[in-house]
């Protein structure tokens, strides 16, 4: 099983999400860690939707999710912006009570600052306070939260409303 292990391991740290796969359905038993490996892997390469299916399976397995998976697959979809997985997860953490000791808190946070600086960065570019959306968006960056497609989207709209063309090339 440890061999298994690191050849799926080293699969997906180089990007062979195939051959992770292929190595993981031969696994003659699985464990938490190889589940991890393949939640892991997929997240990190942004094929988040596959990493989602991974850990329904794993939830649907003899394994659970523990807290290593729940943190590596958290900060993952933070680093990505991957709102909607993230705010799922976030759920099934509440939902089982799989954060008595409170070692999920800055990644559950993590989804928490996303929601907050994204609703004020496209709120004020929406009412036309371009200038203003982009000092939220200054402060969001110095805060290091991570960014998303939609607060982009957002940050790209408060220019065009501000008239900062220059600027929102720079962005893009």
């Amino acid at each position: 099983m440890l061999l298994f292990g690191t050849l799926i391991h080293q699969s997906l740290e180089h990007n062979n999400l195939e051959l992770g796969k292929q190595l993981f359905d031969w696994m003659p038993e699985r464990d938490v860690a190889s589940w991890n490996s393949m939640i892991q892997g997929f997240a990190n390469v942004g094929h988040y939707e596959e990493a989602l299916a991974l850990f329904h399976d794993m939830e649907i397995s003899v394994f659970r999710p523990n807290t290593l998976t729940l943190l590596s697959t958290l900060s993952t979809y933070a680093i990505h912006g991957a709102l909607e997985a993230r705010a799922w997860i976030h759920s099934y953490v509440d939902n089982n009570n799989l954060n008595r000791d409170g070692l999920l808190d800055s990644s559950l946070i993590d989804i928490t600052d996303l929601v907050t600086w994204k609703s004020i960065i496209c709120g004020m570019a929406m009412h036309g306070h371009g200038k203003n959306a982009l000092c939220y968006f200054s402060e969001m960056n110095e805060s290091q939260v991570s960014l998303d497609e939609v607060t982009m989207v957002g940050v790209l709209s408060a220019c065009a409303h501000a008239g900062l063309l220059e600027q929102g090339q720079g962005y893009f």
